[in-house]
């Protein structure tokens, strides 16, 4: 039941409010003005993905372009780099791929060339033909226009692989 509305249709009852509490609508006081608007706390966003290709042991994940930034502060430079202008970043990124043996996979982003180990994915798998894979998500500050990659590590050979990465271009405060 709304406040505004009787509990048994008689007129005295529209009068009286039904629920008398804090938080109940005709308990309120008067809206107060607007304040400002406040600033959107993502900046920039695009994506990146790969999908059916085979992922080369030691070597960056080639992308393709998803949903291009149109500030242009996240794009890719060439096929594995993913180019951040100066500011805070989220990434988030998932790589699967059929590992055609029993193995293992393993993905670590880098900035600048200096992998992130703490922010890699490690999947094993015991048969062959089967799906490994995983998802993680880093936090990236980049004082300059810095590259960003994720490196594929595997000591079997793959199939099917697919990749995705988004990443968002925060806000600083202070």
């Amino acid at each position: 039941m709304r406040c505004n509305q009787p509990q048994n249709g008689s007129r005295e009852d529209k009068q009286r409010c039904p629920r008398p509490h804090p938080g109940c609508c005709c308990c309120r006081g008067p809206q107060g003005e607007p304040g400002p608007k406040g600033e959107n706390s993502v900046l920039a966003a695009a994506s990146f993905f790969a999908f059916e290709r085979r992922f080369e042991n030691g070597k960056p994940v080639p992308l393709v372009t998803g949903t291009e930034d149109e500030t242009g502060q996240i794009r890719l430079a060439d096929e594995t780099e993913i180019r951040l202008e100066p500011g805070r970043y989220a990434v988030w990124y998932h790589l699967s791929a059929v590992l055609e043996k029993a193995g293992y996979l393993q993905v670590t982003p880098s900035q600048q060339g200096s992998p992130q180990l703490a922010y890699g994915v490690y999947a094993r798998t015991a048969s062959p033909m089967v799906t490994a894979g995983g998802t993680n998500f880093l936090l990236v500050q980049a004082g300059e226009a810095t590259v960003f990659q994720l490196n594929y590590n595997s000591d079997v050979a793959n199939r099917s692989g697919a990749a995705s990465v988004m990443v968002w271009k925060l806000a600083e405060f202070g």
